[in-house]
């Protein structure tokens, strides 16, 4: 028996395999090898390894993990997870069925890009998510932002930090009210409101092309897309949702199903390596207390 499986081996779930096999705990790690950010060329914001490849940080998490023998890490998808009294059966995609003590969700999440004739090939590149990410990278070129509504608000003055040439493309959604186009004007925000048809270009540059006939070149466009937590095993075991869709934990990163635990995009608004890790490392850690105490606890009966 397993002391814990962890679902998923991005950032998240890789350093809670670090903490627990340094806490020679018998632990699985599941990956079925799609990273979120892939696409992406470099790693940014990340303590000691700012410009990393992604792959390259998985490979170094993972060659790292060598030392501990108590850790396995298996190029599969977990299908379902079911709860055995106090255990949990795991079942994977490959057919083998392995039983643990604990569950680690650390499966991240999936962006539901737009329906934009192009913009799936410049995802990562010139087409972009996040500007804590990538924002250094295009400082002072013309950007774009593909938003409406609250998020239009909440991320044009937002880019502004790193760039004051910024088209804001709100595609004719819900829409503006007068005073919120009357602010983002006045800090020199031009809106266009036309709909996107299709982008072109390469990681150089974006061309954005309008329904209208209009064209226009950008260094990047920005996006954020509402996203899924890419596994549907957290429904299926009941774990309680937040209002935007994330799971919720308590401060021992502990769902509402217990002995479930869960770190990563999946469970927080902050979305940044370096975060999950650190959640990823805070799990692990609650999730050792919690086996030591059972362990006390059942030679005390």
């Amino acid at each position: 028996m397993l002391d814990v499986v962890v679902i998923g081996g991005g950032a998240a779930g890789l350093s809670a395999a670090l903490v627990l096999g340094r806490s020679r705990r018998r632990t699985l790690v599941v990956d079925d090898g799609m990273p979120r950010n892939a696409p992406s060329p470099e790693a940014h914001s990340l303590f000691t390894r700012d410009g990393t490849a992604p792959a390259e940080l998985l490979r170094i998490a993972r060659e790292q993990l060598a030392p501990y023998g108590s850790v396995e890490l298996r190029h599969d998808r977990v299908t379902s997870v079911s709860r055995e009294e106090e255990r949990f059966a795991v079942r994977l995609r490959g057919g083998a069925r392995v039983i643990a003590r604990r569950v680690l969700i650390a499966v991240g999440v999936r962006d539901l890009l737009p329906e934009i004739d192009g913009l799936a090939g410049l995802w990562g590149n010139s087409v972009l998510h996040c500007p804590y990410c990538h924002g250094w990278e295009v400082r002072d070129e013309p950007l774009a932002l593909y938003a409406d509504g609250p998020v239009a608000m909440e991320m044009a003055p937002l880019l502004l930090q790193w760039s004051h040439d910024l088209l804001l493309c709100t595609g004719r959604g819900p829409g503006l009210a007068d005073p919120e186009r009357a602010r983002l004007s006045r800090v020199g925000v031009r809106i266009v409101d036309a709909p996107v048809e299709r982008l072109e270009g390469d990681e150089r540059g974006v061309r954005i092309a309008f329904a209208d006939g209009s064209v226009e070149s950008r260094r990047a466009l920005f996006v954020r897309p509402p996203q899924i937590i890419a596994s549907d095993v957290p429904r299926e075991l009941g774990c309680t949702l937040t209002e935007s869709g994330s799971i919720r934990v308590g401060p021992d990163r502990q769902t509402s199903v217990p002995g479930v635990y869960a770190a990563g995009d999946a469970a927080s608004p902050v979305q940044q390596i370096v975060v999950a890790a650190a959640a990823g490392a805070e799990a692990a850690i609650m999730m050792n207390r919690d086996l030591v105490q059972a362990e006390i606890d059942s030679h005390s009966r």
